[in-house]
């Protein structure tokens, strides 16, 4: 097991990680952008200190994208948070009964739980829910983009990642779309399965790949700028 602590330098609070890696490393994670850092085993912590003091102004930047990126999706799962559903902000209520559900009503989300359900419990519950919007838009369109380029997945699934939007396996043909997905509007699912899709043909980014992009979708840059921007 990696061994984990929590260590901080110039205002930057992080949590340590000790790994057999090489170099060390500060990942962003979403959604409140908490910083992460990866280091050799037998690395000294002082270094490790001196280097989040070197990154700090690179960090505080990404930091606070990550957490403007993130924003509309949930982080406590309780009343008033705000869930992006395809673009459009939902208000959350969360509210207790006999029996778990997730509801739209109107311009909230209910979310219906047992008494002294978790965060981890309420989080599920509506992660399964959005699971089930996304894997619905994903059988419009994934369809539709396969009938229009020829490329079709041998099977396509759905997880919540942390770094990337999708992933292709171009040894088995399966396609990996993540759950996040679900918060932005469609043109950005659309996009992320076009380029999927494209990798069953080219593997890399190189020009090969984007002359597959561009023909069926000439606005795919200002679409994977709305995921990244």
């Amino acid at each position: 097991m990696n061994a984990e602590k929590r260590i901080a330098a110039g205002g930057i609070e992080a949590i340590l990680v000790r790994k057999a890696v090489k170099h060390v490393r500060v990942t962003i994670l979403p959604p409140d952008g908490t910083v992460r850092v990866t280091a050799p085993k037998r690395f000294p912590e002082a270094q490790i200190k001196a280097f989040l003091l070197e990154k700090a102004d690179w960090i505080r930047m990404h930091a606070a994208r990550m957490r403007e990126k993130h924003e509309g999706e949930p982080n406590s799962f309780e009343s008033g948070e705000t869930v992006r559903v395809f673009g459009v902000p939902y208000l959350l209520v969360t509210a207790e009964t006999k029996k778990n559900a997730v509801f739209l009503d109107g311009k909230r989300i209910v979310l219906a739980v047992k008494s002294g359900s978790t965060r981890e419990k309420r989080k599920a519950l509506l992660d399964a829910w959005l699971r089930e919007r996304l894997k619905t838009e994903i059988l419009h369109y994934l369809p539709l983009w396969s009938a229009r380029t020829g490329l079709v997945p041998s099977e396509w699934t759905v997880r919540d990642m942390t770094s990337r939007w999708g992933s292709c396996n171009t040894k088995t043909g399966k396609i990996t779309l993540n759950l996040r997905l679900v918060h932005f509007p469609a043109i950005c699912l659309e996009y992320v399965i076009l380029h999927e899709l494209a990798h069953l043909k080219i593997p890399d980014h190189g020009p090969d790949f984007k002359a597959i992009l561009s023909p069926y979708m000439p606005d795919w840059k200002a679409r994977r700028n709305l995921l990244n921007e």
